[in-house]
């Protein structure tokens, strides 16, 4: 037929790109690794704000923010045995904690702190290795003899008193020659220093013991 013209066929327009089944699977891809490696790196870098000694701390002293310095660690779960939050006011340390020490919650007391005192007791023979900074011990004495006597039996004259540090002669920290200093009650400070006056011979053993 005169003036008829044939259809032009037209082509199928293209799936866009985003819905290609390749695409859409390359994309979950790129997303789940980007989410693992995320993941890895956060629990990699799973550490806490606790707090340690700026400088050493012995048994008795109280502790405030100026002695402390927040620090991030990786603890795990033995984060809840340190402290994470400056003391509460009037806190005393309980026991020695050496400079950079993280602060055991446990090392923490009261005010009671207030009732003890410092001696520095000289040490007959030789120190008992577990003797150490920290450590509860028992300071015994014996009364010097009398000239041609003998020494009375040994009776415990502080019990329970903390190491502050051990003194050595040589600067060497060996068991001979070594004072040890001790935080006691302080109502038990007449006995001991009179001991020590008298020349009685005084011994520092592990609490218990």
């Amino acid at each position: 037929m005169v003036g008829m013209t044939q259809p032009v066929a037209v082509p199928p327009r293209p799936r866009p790109v985003w819905l290609e089944p390749r695409f859409v699977v390359g994309v979950l891809l790129v997303v789940a690794s980007i989410a693992g490696v995320s993941t890895l790196l956060a629990l990699a870098d799973r550490t806490e704000v606790v707090y340690a000694a700026r400088h050493a701390l012995a048994a008795g002293d109280r502790i405030d923010a100026d002695d402390i310095v927040a620090v991030r660690v990786r603890l795990g779960s033995a984060q809840a045995s340190y402290l994470a939050a400056p003391p509460k006011p009037g806190a005393v340390v309980t026991r020695t904690v050496e400079k950079g020490e993280l602060v055991p919650r446990g090392a923490l007391g009261t005010a009671a702190g207030q009732n003890t005192t410092s001696v520095v007791v000289e040490v007959d023979g030789q120190l008992p290795e577990s003797v150490d900074t920290g450590r509860a011990v028992d300071v015994w004495a014996a009364a010097a003899p009398a000239t041609g006597g003998t020494s009375s039996p040994p009776q415990v004259l502080v019990s329970g008193a903390t190491v502050v540090r051990l003194v050595s002669d040589d600067g060497l920290g060996s068991s001979s020659g070594v004072s040890v200093e001790v935080r006691i009650p302080k109502e038990s400070a007449p006995s001991l220093l009179e001991a020590i006056a008298n020349g009685d011979v005084v011994s520092v053993l592990p609490a218990g013991d």
